[in-house]
């Protein structure tokens, strides 16, 4: 049976560690891993930085956030209706390269590609949706 929740909130910087605790509360509840716990709280953090700081800039706008939970596996669906953009097709950073001669930006997408087991985005209704899944570890064989 799978469980939904949804939190909607000004797109703010300020506002990430509320989404952080919204996540770890359904997510812990469910019986899902500190460690599965982290990285689903880091990709939607590294989502809504990007929305804020790029989708909205100097905008005013919102970010809903909705948990779809069950017991193998937990989407996040974030929808905002900032800038459109698909961060599916951002090319993966070099991370040979020295650090301070590495182009800046792609990482969090990066990092979310690699800590989450399914990424999609659409367009639709005037809005972004990213939908980021995590299987529960434990259930990997279920």
């Amino acid at each position: 049976m799978t469980k939904r929740h949804v939190f909607v909130l000004e797109a703010r910087k300020e506002n990430l560690p509320s989404i952080a605790e919204f996540i770890g509360e359904h997510l812990a509840g469910q019986g899902f891993s500190e460690k599965e716990i982290f990285e689903v709280g880091l990709a939607v953090d590294e989502a809504c930085s990007n929305i804020i700081l790029h989708g909205y800039g100097e905008e005013e706008g919102q970010i809903e956030v909705e948990l779809a939970v069950s017991p193998e596996r937990v989407t996040v669906s974030l929808k905002d209706s900032g800038v459109p953009f698909n961060p599916l097709t951002v090319e993966p950073p070099d991370l040979c390269d020295d650090v301070d001669q590495r182009k800046v930006g792609g990482l969090g997408v990066f990092i979310i590609k690699k800590t989450m087991d399914s990424v999609g985005y659409e367009y639709r209704d005037g809005k972004n949706v990213l939908s980021i899944t995590k299987n529960r570890s434990d259930r990997a064989g279920d």
